[in-house]
């Protein structure tokens, strides 16, 4: 079974509350650099919490992940739940309030029966998910990315 891993971090100098918000806002997804499209299909506890499920759209592939795990503003963990031929995907996005700025921390642990499939995924997320947090760190701080 090939594994896959991937862990990124960036600092956003913003409220820790407003960074959690964005990063958990589903249908605001759909403008970061890399997403086709992200809307909510199930709301959780609360809205956009636990138990939401967000379909995406990414490279060609329609992907429906929930989050199962909610303790804002500093967690959330995600599974993808369809569209990928996975056996495991799950991601985890912790925040800390550090010096002045909120230090994000992405980590993604996946596996496949698929060879190579894990490790493919896990190195277009490694390329993709620091745009995103770029992306997110301008839009907050309000310079350019």
């Amino acid at each position: 079974m090939g594994k896959g891993a991937v862990d990124i971090e960036a600092s956003i100098r913003a409220p820790i509350a407003r960074v959690f918000e964005r990063l958990i806002d589903h249908e605001g997804m759909a403008k970061w650099p890399g997403i086709g499209a992200c809307r909510l299909v199930k709301e959780g506890t609360p809205r956009n919490g636990l138990g939401a499920v967000r379909r995406i759209k990414v490279s060609g592939i329609t992907l429906d992940e929930e989050v199962v795990h909610y303790d804002a503003p500093t967690a959330f963990d995600y599974a993808i739940i369809r569209g990928l031929p996975v056996d495991h995907h799950r991601g985890q996005v912790r925040l800390a309030e550090t010096g002045g700025a909120v230090r994000v921390t992405w980590s993604i642990r996946l596996s496949s029966r698929v060879p190579l499939l894990a490790q493919l995924t896990a190195l277009g997320l490694r390329r993709g998910l620091p745009k995103a947090l770029a992306y997110l760190r301008a839009e907050l701080e309000g310079v350019g990315p």
